[in-house]
């Protein structure tokens, strides 16, 4: 396999932006295997992501981050990858999903996603300030990471998981036999 070679499709963006819905959707289309990184963080640790907040702090946890995506970044079978949000803050996490991934960021205003997480529950960041604050923040914060990043960008605004998973499902047919 080439190192050029991007078997591999990463949905990006801010906490509900829809990344975990769409994926789910985008892989049962294309019979791929979706794999949520939060999930596989918790599943490779044996904590959750709020226990690894609080033991280690931010940068343990995405010590840990890096760690579960480098794994699901090396499977040969081409995966829907859901990562969290802030992913992308480590260049070598950058660089690895550009490597591997065909890299599509899903883009919702700060009223969108705090729409869609709630009161935060279950999740560090959101803790202490109102969630539609703190979303506004990080969202201003990584976009230029996400846009420097991302292969295709997808305002998921008043759209259903199912009509962006359609947009994401048919850039990806798109890239079929694409060799990079």
């Amino acid at each position: 396999m080439s190192p050029e070679h991007r078997p591999h499709l990463a949905l990006v963006g801010g906490m509900g932006a829809g990344k975990t819905s769409v994926g789910a959707l985008v892989a049962e289309r294309s019979r791929r295997r979706h794999i949520d990184l939060d999930r596989w963080v918790q599943a490779d640790t044996g904590r959750s992501i709020g226990v690894l907040f609080a033991e280690l702090g931010e940068d343990g946890f995405r010590d840990a981050e890096q760690a579960s995506l480098e794994r699901a970044l090396e499977l040969l079978e081409p995966i829907v990858l859901s990562t969290g949000g802030g992913v992308l803050g480590r260049s070598a996490n950058r660089d690895a999903l550009v490597a591997r991934s065909h890299v599509v960021w899903l883009r919702a205003t700060p009223e969108t996603a705090a729409g869609r997480v709630g009161d935060g529950h279950g999740r560090p960041l959101l803790q202490g300030d109102a969630p539609v604050d703190v979303l506004r923040r990080l969202i201003e914060e990584r976009a230029p990471l996400y846009e420097a990043t991302a292969d295709l960008a997808i305002d998921t605004d008043d759209r259903s998981a199912a009509d962006v998973a359609d947009e994401v499902h048919a850039y990806l047919e798109g890239r079929s036999g694409d060799p990079t």
